[in-house]
């Protein structure tokens, strides 16, 4: 009986250790070179041992309004423990949904899951974006 239920919380554990986690935050900031305001999505890979595969993001506000960066190009592949962050200008979102923006983000995995953004609360004063090099702006 011991052993049975041994391997039971085994399988259990390894079920959920072994899921795909991704945490998606937003916080509002300006691109030094150009001087936009704008909101950043984080996308960071939580799972112990999965990529996960993120193929659209959106602020849900009313209309659609897809995030599309030419140097964040989607779709994008996040290996375990990798963060990946792209941006929309402010001035993009209708002006009634801007303070409220933060939690408006969606994005979609390759799995079809939808994840809901949170405000990101614990960014540096300044930094890079994680990504790559930003050519466009």
């Amino acid at each position: 009986m011991i052993d049975w239920i041994a391997t039971l919380l085994a399988w259990a554990r390894e079920a959920f250790l072994g899921r795909r986690q991704v945490r998606l935050r937003v916080h509002r900031a300006f691109l030094v070179a150009s001087g936009h305001e704008c909101y950043f999505v984080n996308l960071t890979n939580l799972s112990r041992d999965r990529d996960v595969e993120v193929t659209h993001i959106w602020f849900e506000c009313g209309p659609q309004i897809p995030v599309v960066q030419p140097d964040r190009p989607l779709p994008k592949r996040l290996r375990p423990d990798e963060t990946w962050e792209t941006w929309l200008e402010v001035s993009r979102l209708p002006v009634p949904v801007r303070d409220d923006a933060f939690t408006l983000v969606r994005a979609q995995l390759s799995t079809g899951k939808v994840l809901k953004s949170k405000r990101n609360t614990a960014v540096p004063n300044s930094g890079v974006v994680p990504g790559g090099p930003i050519r466009h702006v």
